[in-house]
């Protein structure tokens, strides 16, 4: 199966580091510094059989060295890459040393480019294929420590042994390693073998069967192969007592998560009956059922102490194996016009380990985000609308998808569609995020559809293990959970042969109402503000397969139903169904700080003004747009893209 294009269109033969952010205007893109990015060798196969035709009039090894210059010439600067070979020197598998016959050609680097591409150029089909010992050596080229992995690219069986117990040993020796696998116009025993290796090794296995397919999975692994959730934001440290909490305003903060206790955050209310968002977003651990974080928004009473707004708690629909996209909010608004959570002068936002500690989450990088409302009077409350109920399905028909569209990885880096059918394609683990905007009176629909094939029946069993929701626009969960209530056209988890001829399923969230924030349930409160929410497309399997799917998105009801008559307030406009935190770069302090920064329990924290960061644990995402052409390989030269970013843990 071939790997969906990746294509970026808009800028001629340019490569853009898609960043995202908040504040009065966006900040130049600049690439993560030295170490954001994890090593990455290339491991390649030299045997004789390279040499076969790949289709589209050339060779196996033409079309894979085109598509390597591509991926080279994209490599980001500070990116850690190396390149091995094997097969390249011992011709016949009864010689000596056939089976050791491994060179690393290129050493991991950052300036070794030029070494690189004259590695590509000299790269010869001739000898046999030792797999393991490819694997083995390759692993200690990048080292015990840090975000690894290692992109095989081979035509053929081993003639070495089986390969499968050397992705094996490394995964068993805790090496935080992912081996992703190209296998270019395999079939039968030499395929399973290879999609061994990427299944112990973590990794993801690629099938190529021409020329303009090995392009497309050379690139596509490199891409993938290391890419994270990205955050981002304003760097902040939060404090333990709230006494000498930082002051952040409506904006993106990134903070790390506390082993145990509370961190606090202070936030100055322009004027009175404004309503204050505060939300989270960070990537769970797999282990943890239940994220050990909670968000809440405080005031303090007549004697000094914190008296609570309300809380959320912090929780990812999804469980097992995978990545896990954990997010939640909260607010200040209060029903009551005099209550201390609408009225007070300065709130106070923390967050809060549910136990003891926090677990596997300690110390993980969190995006945190403000939003400040102007307020509604009593009057202009009293004249809305009551709370709508919950919405149901509306029957959505795929339109003709639209191509090329790069889903993000958490919602900083999400892209903001309109209403329509795009094409992606996604991996065991992966999480994908696309950003939709949603106005008052409005719900939001998206329906996701996989074509079935017996490949995709027997890979996934009884159930598919895809999973959609809608998150909101502070991170707050918006999904309704639909039930019992599913359309007849949704296909039910073990019972794949009610779907002949496509898997599909769908999530839809409730109506955008103001009174919606008043709501217990999260998933109401969620949706009472307007702005950008997105959807999350998430494959938990641990299956090594990779699967192309259409998600049709619809917003369903008329714009401004329901839309509340906002007082003038200095400083705060109106929101609107476009309101994106993440739209541009950046979030300002409004403490004076000069940027130091506090450090920790008992000195004060700080939100510096002049500096916006991305997360060390997520990083950009460099995309190769459209202007590059080349024979033979036109699509996969435009599809290339490199991007090696820090390998978050699988579990």
């Amino acid at each position: 199966m071939r790997l969906g294009l990746v294509i970026a269109t808009g800028l001629a033969g340019a490569l853009t580091v898609a960043v995202a952010g908040t504040g009065a205007a966006p900040a130049a893109a600049e690439e993560p510094s030295q170490g954001t990015y994890g090593r990455m060798i290339l491991v390649l196969d030299s045997s004789g059989s390279m040499k076969e035709p790949a289709g589209g009039g050339s060779t196996k090894i033409e079309a894979a060295k085109q598509a390597l210059n591509t991926v080279i010439d994209d490599l980001p600067e500070s990116a850690d890459v190396g390149m091995r070979v094997f097969g390249a020197k011992v011709f016949g598998r009864k010689q000596k040393g056939a089976c050791e016959d491994t060179q690393l050609v290129v050493e991991p680097g950052t300036d070794n480019r030029a070494d690189l591409k004259s590695a590509v150029s000299g790269y010869k089909p001739y000898g046999e294929t030792p797999i393991p010992v490819a694997l083995k050596r390759a692993a200690e080229d990048i080292g015990a420590e840090g975000k690894r992995s290692i992109v095989l690219v081979s035509d053929g069986e081993s003639t070495c042994g089986d390969p499968c117990p050397a992705a094996q040993a490394l995964a068993d020796k805790g090496i935080d390693l992912q081996i992703d696998v190209v296998g270019l116009s395999v079939s039968g025993k030499a395929r399973r073998q290879l999609e061994c290796i990427a299944e112990k090794g973590n990794g993801t296995y690629y099938d190529a069967d021409d020329a303009e397919g090995i392009g497309e999975s050379i690139s596509g692994a490199s891409q993938r192969a290391l890419r994270p959730f990205e955050f981002t934001g304003t760097p902040v440290k939060g404090t333990p007592d709230a006494a000498n909490a930082p002051v952040v305003k409506t904006g993106q903060y990134l903070d790390t998560i506390q082993t145990r206790g509370e961190r606090y955050y202070r936030f100055k209310r322009s004027a009175p009956g404004t309503t204050v968002h505060f939300g989270l977003i960070f990537e769970g651990e797999s282990e943890d059922l239940v994220s050990n974080l909670n968000a809440q928004i405080s005031v303090e009473n007549e004697n000094g102490d914190l008296t609570s707004c309300r809380r959320a708690v912090v929780q990812s629909t999804t469980h097992g194996d995978g990545s896990r996209l954990i997010f939640g909010s909260t607010h200040s608004a209060d029903t009551d016009p005099e209550d201390p959570c609408n009225t007070a002068d300065e709130l106070f936002f923390d967050t809060k380990s549910g136990g003891k500690d926090t677990g596997a989450i300690a110390g993980k990088q969190v995006q945190l985000m403000a939003y400040e409302e102007p307020s509604v009077s009593a009057a202009a409350l009293d004249a809305l609308p009551a709370q709508p109920d919950p919405p149901t399905w509306t029957e959505l028909t795929p339109g003709e998808p639209t191509a090329g569209m790069v889903p993000g990885s958490a919602i900083a880096n999400a892209p903001i569609v309109e209403d329509g059918t795009y094409s992606f394609d996604i991996n065991p683990g992966e999480n994908q995020v696309i950003g939709v905007p949603v106005g008052w009176g409005q719900h939001l629909q998206a329906q996701f559809d996989a074509r079935m094939t017996d490949e995709i029946r027997k890979e996934w069993g009884v159930g598919a293990g895809v999973e959609l929701d809608v998150i909101g626009p502070l991170g707050g969960q918006a999904t309704i959970d639909v039930g019992t209530d599913a359309p007849e056209s949704w296909c039910r988890t073990g019972l794949l042969q009610n779907c002949p001829d496509a898997w599909r399923t769908g999530t839809l969230s409730n109506v955008v109402a103001y009174r919606n924030r008043f709501d217990y349930a999260d998933a109401a409160a969620s949706t009472g503000l307007l702005g950008v929410h997105y959807v999350r497309v998430h494959y938990q399997l641990d299956e090594n397969f990779n699967v192309p799917y259409t998600l049709t998105i619809k917003t369903v009801g008329e714009d401004g139903e329901g839309e509340p008559d906002y007082e003038k307030v200095s400083g705060l406009t109106a929101p609107t169904a476009a309101l994106d935190l993440n739209a541009a770069d950046g979030a300002e302090a409004a403490d004076g700080s000069d940027g130091s920064g506090g450090s920790g329990a008992g000195e004060t924290g700080s939100a510096p003004t002049d500096e916006s960061a991305k997360s060390d644990q997520g990083s950009d995402t460099i995309k190769l747009v459209a202007g590059i052409g080349g024979a033979g390989l036109g699509i996969a030269a435009l599809a290339a893209a490199a991007v090696l970013l820090i390998r978050r843990r699988r579990a």
